[in-house]
């Protein structure tokens, strides 16, 4: 079987990855983007690999990991054939921000695209779905604990408790292990306001001609299902088909003085993605 080219897609909630991943599913040649469960399927298969007798028993420390990465490889590879006919498959999942080594491991060459967004935005964003959306419930919204009522609670949470606290965690650690360094950051902001800058610097990035397209027809090519657990509140994955701006009201939505706890939370955030 013929290896297909995979472009990985991660980065923190509320940043774009679903516009991103549509805009460049606009292109003939690549397919996927969905959130995928590839990275379960293989972080299963590692932890098989870790724990199971046989593995220990069988032949030799070095031929099974051989034997291994050519699993994940050749699983892998077979996912994305089964999910698209195109030549290039995007997988999306925020855990390769964290896994990358891993992935590395056995696909020296994997390219990853980090989506990234203002904290104070993101933050902003998941409060405005949680008013949006009053007769869903967010199992955090317990009465009883008194930790969900007001904006700055909901704001430590959200901070806090996946997908935001944990998608933050893992990105300081890209950052300090040194991983980040062979990634492609976008930023939200300029991806929804510059798109043919941003998109020319990631086919750059992943070894692909630039595919000229009209920015302002964008079209949905993503399929989700947006009613799982909490992510009915928080988990929008439709795209609006023109490409503009993004709107700055988090002071507005927040509050000016949570605004400024975010950002003193985060110094090592603000000052090396340098959003001010």
């Amino acid at each position: 079987m013929k290896q297909k080219k995979t472009i990985f897609v991660t980065g923190l909630p509320r940043a774009m990855t679903t516009l991103l991943c549509n805009v460049l599913a606009n292109n003939p040649r690549i397919g996927g983007g969905e959130t995928s469960p590839l990275l379960e399927y293989v972080y299963g298969a590692r932890h098989n690999f870790s724990t199971t007798p046989e593995v220990k028993a069988a032949l030799t420390d070095e031929e099974m990991s051989d034997a291994f990465f050519a699993f994940c490889k050749a699983g892998m590879n077979a996912y994305a054939e089964s999910i698209t006919d195109k030549e290039i498959y995007l997988d999306k999942s925020r855990g390769w921000l964290h896994y990358a080594p891993f992935l590395w491991r056995f696909n020296p060459d994997a390219k990853i695209i980090v989506c990234i967004r203002d904290l104070r935005s993101i933050v902003s964003s998941l409060e405005k779905k949680w008013r949006e959306n009053p007769e869903i419930l967010d199992s955090r919204d317990q009465p009883q604990n008194q930790a969900f009522i007001t904006i700055d609670q909901r704001a430590n949470q959200f901070l806090n408790d996946p997908p935001l606290g944990i998608a933050i965690k893992r990105l300081h650690n890209a950052l300090t292990t040194k991983t980040l360094d062979k990634m492609h950051i976008v930023k939200a902001e300029e991806l929804t306001s510059n798109p043919e800058k941003i998109l020319r610097g990631i086919y750059d990035f992943i070894g692909e001609p630039y595919y000229e397209m009209d920015y302002s027809k964008v079209e949905q090519k993503t399929i989700e299902n947006d009613r799982i657990g909490d992510f009915g509140i928080y988990g929008d994955h439709k795209i609006r088909s023109e490409i503009k701006p993004l709107v700055k009201d988090s002071n507005e939505i927040l509050g000016t003085t949570n605004c400024q706890q975010i950002k003193a939370g985060f110094p090592w955030f603000y000052e090396t993605f340098k959003y001010y």
